[in-house]
Order: C-alpha cells, then structure tokens, then sequence
C-alpha cells in the first residue's frame, strides 16, 4: 500500500505565507479593511481568507483472513505377506554297509610227498632180490572260500526336501506428516487523507 502524507513543515509554510500575504499588498489589516469604507480601502488593497476542505481517497489494502496453519498427521505402517522358500528337511548322508564279498576255489595241494621204499621179493628164479621202488608224490584238489573284496561303507546322499512359507513383513514403517495450509487473504478498502484542508489570502473583488 502506498499512502500518501504532507508534510508539517509544508502546511506550516504555507499558512505563514496566507497571513503574511496583506502585509506585502500594501499593509492594509482584515480589521481595517473589513471595517472601513469601501473607498477607503482600494480594491488592490483588501484580500479575504479562503478555506479549502480536506481531500479523502480510498486505498485498498490486504488483511489476513486466516494465518497459517500446519497440520500433523500420523501415517499408519504398511505391511505386506510374502512368501519364501525354506529347507523343511537339511540334505543328509546315509551310510549303507556292503558286505564283503567271498567265493570258492579249487586248488590243487599235496597229499603225500614222491618217497622211495626198499622192496625184498623173490624173482622168477627164485632169488632174493632187494630194490628201491619210487613212490610218487599224491596230489589232490581242495576247495576254499576266499575273500574278493573286503566289507566297506558307503554313504547315499538324500537331497534337501524345500517348501513354502509365507509371512508378514513391515514394508514401510509409520511416519508423521505435516501440512501446512497457506495463509487466506483478503482486500478491503480504507478511506485515507489525500491532502489536508488549507487556509489562504485570496485579493478581494470589492
């Protein structure tokens, strides 16, 4: 808004310079001349005083219809339900004992050694006679059980059994928000003073 004042020292100038205004036009008083003859007094002698009224104006200014205001609101967490994978059953090993394997072989072994015997007998002719006789070694054929492959352990591996589960998980926690709500303004008009009343010595037309 712009307003739009005079100064005292203006006003102040002015009126010194309204009544100092018959001194200079010839000396003559408002007392002399309003109570002297019109031909006593020349008509560029007397002067009269002039009243002018004060000048209004209307301006338009802005108030504040409501202030600011700022509001708190509380925002609820916000969940959410997924699902995931998950080991029911961990992976394992599993031992399995395998025997030991056996078969049957036939082998061939000694019975009785070769040996040599002295033998008396009579020939044909009746003599005595003595003589070694070799006796052959005896073999025979046995049978046994025999180990192929020791006992040993073996693992079986059993895979890991996975399923679904499902649960509930925070996605956002809870927060506070704020919002402001601006100002509300409105215009209004106003009467202001847009120069004063004056006062003045104006020449007279008698």
């Amino acid at each position: 808004m712009t307003f739009r004042f005079l100064s005292l020292s203006a006003l102040a100038t002015t009126a010194l310079m309204g009544l100092a205004a018959p001194a200079l036009a010839g000396g003559c008083t408002s007392s002399s001349c309003y109570r002297a003859p019109v031909s006593n007094c020349g008509s560029g002698s007397c002067y009269k005083l002039v009243s002018t009224p004060p000048v209004y104006g209307t301006v338009d200014e802005s108030y504040v219809v409501r202030p600011e205001r700022t509001f708190s609101r509380v925002v609820p967490a916000q969940y959410d339900t997924v699902t995931e994978q998950v080991v029911l059953q961990p992976e394992r090993r599993v031992a399995r004992h395998i025997p030991a394997q056996y078969r049957t072989v036939s082998e061939k072994v000694l019975i009785s050694p070769a040996t040599k015997r002295w033998e008396v007998t009579r020939d044909a002719y009746g003599q005595t006679t003595g003589c070694w006789v070799h006796v052959p070694a005896q073999y025979g054929y046995q049978q046994r059980t025999v180990e192929v492959s020791p006992a040993s352990v073996d693992y079986d591996v059993i895979p890991a059994v996975y399923g679904q589960r499902s649960r509930r998980v925070m996605v956002s926690a809870s927060r506070v928000e704020h919002e402001t709500v601006p100002a509300e303004y409105a215009t209004r008009q106003r009467q202001v003073l847009v120069s004063p009343g004056s006062q003045y010595w104006a020449k007279g037309g008698y």
